[in-house]
């Protein structure tokens, strides 16, 4: 009578043990479960631009279409921030190329960032195409960097945030330099021919360091890209769009 009751007793025991185990499994208690969840990396510390007219807003929908288009209305402000050397009569002259992908997709850079021909500014850092090449002119060598740029350009760039792109590593913003991993993309020096890859998303979902064919046809001014390219003996030229005639100047001409 003690053996059965005994035996009653374990059956008991094993059957509870068993639902507390399985009521653990489905509550997701246990290592197991928060293993699976990858740490959240840390917000790098480095350089966030500010400036009037910075734009924070979503990339553009329009697939194909550039993430932000130019900000002009405050862009003689941000040049007078910045401090870059004024446009024209350049002695000094290197293009780096800027790739920005958003879930896998490549964004083009607008043309003519830095150029607003409606209001005669022109900045010596600027776009003329959608190709990536940004261009770089002054009157001696200067320490442009990729904050400059987006300056520039008018969109919010900080260690982790794009324009309203904001989280740093796993599905959110890397930043590239030549293939590898950039920290504190903002205060970059850029170099000639650097090619800079921002991704938001996956990370394997974009090239890190795609090909430079496009710098080495500025660099050689073949490709309709090189308007301010200069080859051995040659006077350099400048890639600043040409100032219109005034209306003073067509009257005395005419």
């Amino acid at each position: 009578m003690a053996a059965r009751e005994a035996t009653r007793t374990s059956a008991c025991a094993a059957v509870a043990v068993v639902a507390v185990s399985l009521a653990c499994l489905l509550a997701g208690c246990g290592s197991s479960a928060t293993s699976k969840r990858p740490p959240t990396p840390p917000t790098p510390s480095g350089l966030t631009i500010t400036g009037p007219g910075l734009q924070v807003s979503q990339p553009s929908s329009q697939l194909g279409q550039p993430a932000w288009r130019p900000e002009y209305a405050h862009l003689a402000q941000r040049l007078k921030q910045i401090g870059i050397p004024p446009g024209g009569q350049e002695k000094f002259h290197i293009h780096a190329l800027l790739r920005i992908y958003v879930n896998g997709l490549l964004r083009p850079l607008p043309a003519d960032i830095g150029l607003d021909s409606a209001n005669g500014i022109e900045s010596s850092m600027h776009t003329h195409d959608g190709s990536g090449i940004i261009h770089m002119e002054a009157p001696a060598p200067y320490d442009y960097t990729l904050g400059d740029f987006f300056s520039v350009w008018g969109v919010k760039l900080g260690p982790a945030q794009v324009g309203g792109l904001k989280g740093y590593g796993g599905n959110r913003l890397h930043f590239y330099l030549n293939g590898k991993p950039l920290s504190n993309p903002a205060a970059h020096v850029l170099h000639k021919d650097d090619s800079v890859v921002i991704g938001y998303g996956p990370p394997n979902g974009y090239p890190h360091n795609p090909s430079k064919f496009l710098l080495s046809e500025v660099d050689k001014g073949e490709g309709g890209l090189g308007c301010g390219a200069t080859k051995k003996g040659q006077k350099s030229k400048s890639c600043l769009a040409p100032k219109a005639p005034s209306a003073k100047s067509k009257s005395g001409a005419s």
